[in-house]
């Protein structure tokens, strides 16, 4: 889990490094309700492919500014897209009720092998969550999702985390096959 830390700790250095260089891919729209995944993922494909034809899902996850609802919903969503005949990718995020689109010169990472009907069910997703981590949630633990690829063969699996301000992080981590749905293990140190 350190590990797949680490490295999304380092592809969001290199995405704040490489702010300067993101130009707008799309014009910013005002959102009426916080998107659920399944929602989001939907409004984020379209805008990829208009962006690029052959954009393909990079990462998606929540931030800590929107956990994840019971609902499967989120304020705060991170997708990026990357199109290999661009060598570049687009960020869609959302944030305070607004959806914007940056793209970005350069590799995307490791791509998660996502088969055209993945698992989108983030209300399932948040009921995983508090299956394996009921306790957690009680005592005010935010729920955390994000797609990864393993690096022998970039099969694709959700994390899910929990994330409270100013705690220690409790060490657990459930993960699903991003493709199924199903939980492969639960990992707590």
């Amino acid at each position: 889990m350190k590990r797949w830390l680490g490295s999304v700790l380092v592809a969001a250095a290199m995405s704040v490094g490489n702010l300067a260089l993101a130009q707008e891919a799309c014009k910013s729209v005002q959102l009426k309700s916080s998107p659920t995944l399944s929602e989001i993922y939907g409004m984020a494909d379209k805008y990829a492919k208009t962006w690029k034809k052959d954009a393909v899902p990079a990462r998606i996850g929540n931030t800590s500014l929107g956990p994840l609802q019971p609902n499967g919903s989120s304020a705060a969503w991170n997708l990026q897209f990357y199109s290999a005949s661009a060598n570049a990718s687009v960020a869609i995020n959302t944030f305070r009720g607004m959806l914007t689109c940056r793209a970005q010169p350069g590799p995307a990472g490791r791509l998660p092998d996502l088969k055209p009907d993945f698992f989108l069910d983030g209300a399932k997703l948040h009921a995983l969550a508090k299956q394996n981590g009921e306790a957690l949630i009680a005592q005010g633990y935010a729920v955390m999702i994000q797609t990864a690829a393993a690096p022998s063969d970039r099969h694709a699996t959700w994390y899910i985390t929990y994330s409270k301000e100013q705690a220690k992080d409790p060490g657990v981590t459930v993960i699903v096959d991003a493709n199924t749905g199903s939980v492969e293990k639960v990992l707590k140190d």
